[in-house]
């Protein structure tokens, strides 16, 4: 399979993909889940956990990854400054987060993940002018993530054992808007 950037595009997740993506988390293994939590719940649960997202009654902006006209992942953003704990963390002001799955299992290890991070940073996360970097934060023995995230050029920042919700030992990974258009040229 030959990849095309050009070929990657996001779009707004609807609800109509909420049983799409409920496939793809539940088949997930947990130590690559981008919440980084088993999800045990029942559907209804994950549609309510969803749902406040889609409708912008929640700051978490859901997308899904379209590869042509497939879909074949889960995208998203925040301002961390939304969310209880941020505060405590300078690298958090004015930080955009990003999470991303890629669940349909063929396009898994294929090499999308930095193409399509490196497009939807300039796309959706840097078009907002108040954000001046995007800080992810995957679980540390999760190193494909890792990995991924380095070569867009995020660098590790700081391990942070627990944050809000979050409760497993995670690292800060931070890239700023500068660095992103360094590494493009």
């Amino acid at each position: 399979m030959g990849l095309q950037v050009d070929n990657i595009s996001f779009h707004r997740m609807r609800r109509e993909h909420l049983p799409l993506l409920y496939d793809w988390i539940t088949k997930e293994p947990p130590i690559n889940r981008f919440w980084g939590y088993s999800y045990n719940g029942t559907y209804g649960e994950f549609v309510h956990e969803f749902v406040s997202s889609i409708k912008g009654s929640d700051p978490t902006e859901p997308y899904l990854i379209y590869y042509d006209d497939e879909p074949i992942g889960y995208i998203q953003t925040f301002h961390w400054s939304d969310y209880p704990g941020s505060e405590q963390f300078a690298e958090l002001q004015r930080a955009a987060g990003l999470d991303i799955l890629i669940g349909a299992p063929p396009y898994r290890g294929k090499g999308f993940g930095q193409a399509i991070i490196r497009g939807f940073l300039q796309d959706v996360v840097f078009r907002d002018g108040s954000v001046t970097c995007c800080v992810t934060d995957p679980d540390i023995r999760n190193t494909p993530a890792i990995r991924v995230y380095e070569k867009v050029g995020f660098e590790i920042v700081r391990r942070v054992e627990e944050l809000s919700d979050i409760t497993r030992p995670v690292w800060f990974m931070r890239v700023a808007r500068h660095q992103l258009e360094q590494k493009k040229n």
